[in-house]
């Protein structure tokens, strides 16, 4: 039925890399450790002129996690918590996910090629396996389920309030109905950023289809998510060979999560781009807001081009803590950060940068934070340039 729109020798199939991951301790995060691709055919056509994709996006690889949340209890593992809790918070998870189902463009953009409005419906799966950390790094060492009790004494078919992705042999096979959806007159490349994007999902993913529930971890949560990106390009000069020389601009971007269940996973309490320096706790509401001033400077070699920004941060989380067990927890956690962010991006693929700043606002009732607080940050990481056709990583 579904390919009765179309004729058959229309269509072809299509492979594309979506996404890469990487891990902190593998050669400094400058390689993956995990990818994601896209199998689709092409040539749908249900809406004259606009994109159709049919297809599975697939994931899988090696990725590091961190234990946020007592496993029995569910309490927020900060200053107070047992020394043997916080000495063995991490661990690495190796997992496969994926996304089956179909987009549909719909509307006009600035762009012929491009879509204003694309709407995405899938079926998700995720498949993961805990492990100790494979490598005992100074930042990130232990055996969590060899040194704490509650992993220890789990059984089959035992849930841990605290982490219910991690309960009986740790291992969590689950799957979700997802509703995505894009709406994007912007266009982006070297140096330049001009427009607005905006994201928005709806997640559900019932006790139902957790199939790992009789030997492995649970997972009953439902999540809605927002996402919004402006930019304004106030002036670029080009040289003679249309490369950027130099240019300035800003940007703007807003996130909002409502997330909320009876067991909320790990992985569901994603983002799409990190809070710098602070992790929020497992709350049902989070926002955050970031304005930043961007510089960047001359293009060389193609999509190689160094760039500054000034960044400012407004980060809010609030309402009921997921997973706590001993009563409901009430809280609402403000902060704030600013700083520089200095980059390299080499090829729109390899981004080595360094960032430096302040933590200059937060109030509410985590401890061992008061004040203004110094952070900096070194990294490499990876990621992949725009491609056609719609957006499945998200």
């Amino acid at each position: 039925m579904l390919f009765a729109c179309v004729s058959l020798s229309a269509l072809s199939f299509s492979t594309k890399l979506t996404g890469m991951t990487t891990h902190p301790d593998f050669w400094l995060g400058m390689f993956p450790s995990s990818v994601r691709c896209f199998a689709g055919l092409e040539g749908l056509e249900f809406i004259p002129g606009r994109m159709t994709e049919a297809g599975v996006e697939i994931a899988t690889g090696t990725i590091a996690r961190t234990l946020s949340q007592d496993p029995e209890t569910g309490t927020v593992i900060g200053d107070s918590s047992a020394q043997e809790l916080k000495d063995n918070r991490y661990y690495d998870v190796t997992y496969a996910a994926w996304k089956i189902g179909v987009a549909q463009g719909i509307g006009w953009s600035r762009l012929a090629d491009y879509d204003l409005v694309t709407l995405r419906f899938t079926i998700d799966g995720q498949w993961e396996v805990a492990l100790d950390p494979l490598m005992q790094v100074p930042a990130r060492s232990g055996y969590p389920f060899r040194n704490i009790a509650a992993f220890n004494n789990a059984v089959p078919g035992q849930v841990l309030p605290g982490t219910p992705d991690l309960s009986g042999n740790r291992q969590l096979l689950s799957t979700s109905f997802d509703l995505y959806g894009k709406v994007s007159d912007r266009f982006f490349s070297t140096g330049f950023l001009d427009g607005l994007s905006v994201e928005f999902k709806f997640v559900w993913a019932p006790a139902f289809m957790t199939f790992s529930k009789g030997f492995g971890g649970y997972a009953d949560y439902w999540k809605i998510w927002t996402y919004a990106q402006y930019g304004k390009m106030i002036h670029q000069k080009k040289d003679a060979e249309g490369n950027n020389r130099w240019s300035i601009g800003f940007s703007d971007e807003f996130e909002m999560r409502i997330l909320g269940g009876e067991y909320v996973p790990e992985y569901a309490r994603t983002l799409k781009s990190h809070i710098w320096w602070y992790e929020p706790e497992n709350m049902t509401f989070i926002a955050k807001n970031t304005l930043r001033i961007n510089y960047y400077g001359q293009q060389f070699f193609g999509d190689c081009i160094p760039y500054i920004y000034l960044f400012l941060d407004l980060n809010y989380s609030g309402g009921k803590l997921n997973n706590y067990t001993l009563e409901d927890k009430i809280a609402s956690v403000w902060e704030g950060s600013f700083g520089v962010h200095a980059e390299l991006q080499l090829f729109s693929m390899f981004h080595i940068y360094y960032e430096i700043g302040r933590v200059f606002m937060y109030t509410g009732d985590k401890e061992g934070v008061k004040g203004l607080q110094y952070s900096k940050t070194v990294r490499v990481t990876v990621s992949l340039p725009g491609g056609d056709g719609a957006d499945w990583s998200n």
